[in-house]
């Protein structure tokens, strides 16, 4: 009996040359590796890199394409002799047809910062980026600074550098308390990172600034094991880095087949912000509007009315919009729907709970009116955004 051989196509063979020392780097990997299992996977050349670590490609190797952090020219060189296929997942470097980007949406991360601070009354905030000589463009800085001063507030900066084995740790740590000391009270801070957001709170703890209600602090990039470390959790911007992963391996695949690259950056929108301790805060000089805010986060599981808020605080309604638009400029109203909305995220984030039982949890007599409430505040549906975020983790 003749035996017959099965073809199989050549598995893709691709180069990781991402750092894999931070929970962000790890996750745009497995966003890769789970594009990779889909299409019946691929071979991969990956070797344990930190930031500072010269990533490079082998010089006997050879691979169909490569997903990259772009960090610096000898690495984009080193692609380019090699005519590679390649995608760049960092905001380092250029976008170009020889190596596009697919990156979470700088100005985008930008917006949702500003709009959480401003929406939770705080009016003085402050900016701590990167290390300079990362070269990293202040796309970030830039945008957050102009939506904070559009919202009537002020945004100080703080000139951060990564401590060197040379540089004075508490000449830094003295310069930091000074800036934090100096700022108007209560100040809303944007870090670059969990390991820089760590550094600050731990000032903050050491001297006596209390977190958050004088000094919030929201980080750009989330690390898990820096906000164990810190003193106090920090709360972070979700930027989706495993599906920035997912992307960038399907546009790798694209290209290797043949496909023309994009003109313009793919740009991945953040999913959220995930709030902890740092920020847990909304505030706010009126009393009234505190004890509100405070009933509204006990109740939201319930259907809630603005005339519940009136009857426990014994005012009228006119007297609560009034209080609630002078402290926070929006409603209570508002303010029931964006507690509902945060609950309703976390459980579809965190629950395979069904569509209707989310909405029993969260005071709804039917689940129609918990999804016209959820498309209006997100342009989705609940089971778009549970599809969405299940693909990401």
């Amino acid at each position: 009996m003749k035996r017959t051989h099965v073809r199989f196509p050549e598995r893709r063979k691709v180069a990781l040359l991402i750092q894999t020392s931070s929970d962000w780097s790890r996750q745009i990997i497995q966003g890769i590796a789970d594009y990779a299992l889909e299409q019946g996977g691929w071979d991969f050349w990956i070797e344990f890199r930190g930031l500072q670590e010269q990533l490079r490609l082998p010089a006997s190797w050879n691979g169909h394409g490569t997903i990259c952090r772009l960090a610096d020219a000898r690495i984009q060189q080193s692609i380019l002799q090699r005519k590679l296929p390649a995608v760049n997942v960092s905001w380092l470097g250029k976008h170009s047809t020889k190596i596009p980007k697919v990156i979470s949406d700088e100005r985008a991360c930008a917006r949702l910062a500003a709009d959480f601070f401003l929406q939770k009354g705080f009016r003085s905030c402050g900016y701590i980026g990167p290390d300079p000589t990362l070269k990293y463009l202040p796309t970030i800085e830039n945008e957050f600074q102009e939506l904070i001063e559009q919202g009537a507030g002020v945004c100080f900066q703080f000139p951060y550098y990564e401590l060197t084995k040379e540089d004075d740790y508490e000449k830094q740590q003295q310069r930091l308390k000074e800036w934090l000391r100096e700022l108007p009270k209560p100040v809303a801070l944007l870090v670059w990172s969990s390991k820089v957001g760590r550094e600050v709170a731990t000032v903050c703890v050491n001297h006596h600034l209390e977190i958050p209600d004088q000094v919030a602090i929201l980080s750009i990039e989330h690390d898990p094991l820096m906000s164990a470390l810190s003193p106090v959790p920090l709360s972070c911007i979700n930027q989706a880095p495993h599906v920035v992963g997912y992307e960038a391996a399907q546009l790798l695949d694209q290209l290797i087949q043949g496909e023309s690259p994009p003109a313009e950056p793919i740009l991945i929108p953040p999913l959220s912000i995930e709030e902890r301790a740092s920020t847990d805060t909304l505030f706010a000089d009126d009393d009234l509007v505190r004890e509100a805010i405070d009933f509204i986060r006990q109740h939201a599981q319930e259907a809630l009315q603005v005339s519940d808020l009136t009857d426990h605080l014994n005012v009228s309604r006119r007297i609560l919009e009034h209080r609630f638009q002078k402290a926070l400029h929006r409603s209570p109203a508002a303010e029931i729907r964006q507690e509902k909305l945060k609950r309703i995220i976390k459980l579809l984030q965190e629950t395979n709970l069904t569509i209707s039982q989310i909405a029993a949890r969260c005071g709804f007599q039917h689940q129609e009116a918990m999804i016209r409430m959820f498309g209006r505040l997100t342009g989705m549906s609940p089971r778009e955004y549970r599809q969405q975020n299940h693909s990401r983790h």
